[in-house]
């Protein structure tokens, strides 16, 4: 994705195009197999604990906002790392970056559903606490915004973070982890759930948003070959699978016990690892499935924010299939053969008509640039849109 504010690194397109894909299979096997087996809308009553190592690890595919969060992380630090951060700049970006879709989305929920609109509820969404109780709700379309608010949490604070990692990059992180350790695991003790702090809260991303920032100092401070890069991401694939069938076999996500208050910092080293292990081995890539995963990766925001919607609709209107029998196996056919392909499309149509025009508009937030008087639209050849 073309910025003004970093060069391009087709590696980190290949990484959003997998969360991506990651979560609308994530949500396709669960919602499509349940649907199937109760005839009832998705409940986390009946959780998947499939016997197949890769299908249980994809049961927990929750596990792909983890891995955005990090990569939100290292690309914006890559750029912060090159000229610092402009605030009021890096803000204007974000708001062209998020909000066009993110409002279209939230208005569609409010018409689709006007007995839930309040203004209270629906000010709470647009203001960055979509995430916490009281927030304007309307499934599907609400269903994914969660995770924007987190994201603007951390915005919020980014530049202010960059400024004191600085100071000392190790052991700044490894304060800020061991802090928010201490106080998810106070508010466990004061009567909160586990998995919802670590889960939906800021108390709990911070940790992987951190780590993504580390990874991009790392990422300049340590360059790794290839072949090294190749190895770090392969063993590192291989930990985060093995992480979350023994996660699915604990019982999952829908389970509370205090141990979670830890999962977002494993999570979160876990695919800090393969980041920068892929990022090493495939950014020269080229080729068709090079180009294909970036383009696919270009348009992940709008396929996070819709698919949810598209496989709400295509049950709402009785278009599953059943192929095999298997509800697992069925749910994933129905995942790659329906519900990919039209949010796909209606994410391809949706970026290039609501999102592009506004990443237009952005500029050039870096600290250098804004006080050398740079214009705020200029970018080099080479800029794209990462961040």
């Amino acid at each position: 994705m073309r910025s003004p504010n970093i060069r391009y690194l087709p590696a980190v397109d290949h990484l959003r195009a997998f969360a991506a894909l990651l979560i609308v299979f994530y949500h396709g096997l669960h919602v499509f197999s349940y649907q199937a087996r109760f005839g009832r809308d998705f409940a986390t009553d009946h959780w998947l604990q499939p016997a197949n190592p890769l299908l249980a690890a994809l049961a927990e595919g929750h596990t792909a906002v983890a891995l955005f969060m990090v990569l939100s992380g290292f690309i914006l630090t890559v750029g912060a790392l090159e000229g610092g951060v402009n605030w009021v700049g890096f803000i204007r970006n974000r708001l062209l970056r998020t909000y066009p879709l993110f409002l279209l989305v939230l208005f569609a929920g409010i018409a689709a559903a006007p007995q839930n609109f309040s203004l209270a509820a629906v000010a709470t969404s647009l203001f960055a606490f979509g995430n916490e109780a009281g927030a304007f709700v309307a499934p599907p379309f609400t269903s994914m915004l969660w995770t924007i608010a987190i994201e603007w949490q951390f915005y919020l604070v980014f530049p202010l973070l960059v400024a004191v990692l600085a100071r000392g990059w190790l052991r700044q992180l490894a304060g800020f982890i061991g802090v928010l350790l201490l106080l998810r695991l106070a508010a466990v003790v004061a009567g909160g759930n586990a998995r919802d702090i670590s889960y939906l809260q800021i108390l709990g991303r911070l940790d992987q948003f951190l780590l993504g920032m580390w990874a991009a100092w790392c990422w300049r401070q340590w360059p790794m070959s290839p072949r090294a890069g190749a190895l770090l991401a392969a063993l590192a694939l291989a930990a985060i699978l093995a992480a979350l069938w023994g996660f699915n076999a604990l019982g999952g996500w829908p389970t509370t016990p205090a141990w979670k208050i830890l999962v977002p910092t494993v999570e979160g080293g876990l695919w800090t690892a393969f980041l920068l292990g892929y990022v090493a081995c495939a950014n020269a890539a080229v080729g068709g499935w090079s180009r294909l995963l970036a383009r696919i990766g270009e348009v992940s925001y709008s396929i996070y924010l819709l698919h949810f919607v598209v496989i709400w609709s295509l049950l709402r209107l009785g278009l599953p299939q059943t192929f095999t029998g298997g509800y697992e196996l069925d749910a994933l056919l129905n995942t790659a053969l329906i519900a990919l392909p039209i949010t796909l499309m209606v994410s391809a149509l949706s970026y290039a008509c609501v999102e592009r025009p506004f990443l237009r508009l952005r500029g050039n937030y870096h600290r250098d640039a804004a006080s050398s008087g740079v214009a705020s639209n200029a970018a080099a050849p080479c800029a794209v849109r990462l961040d």
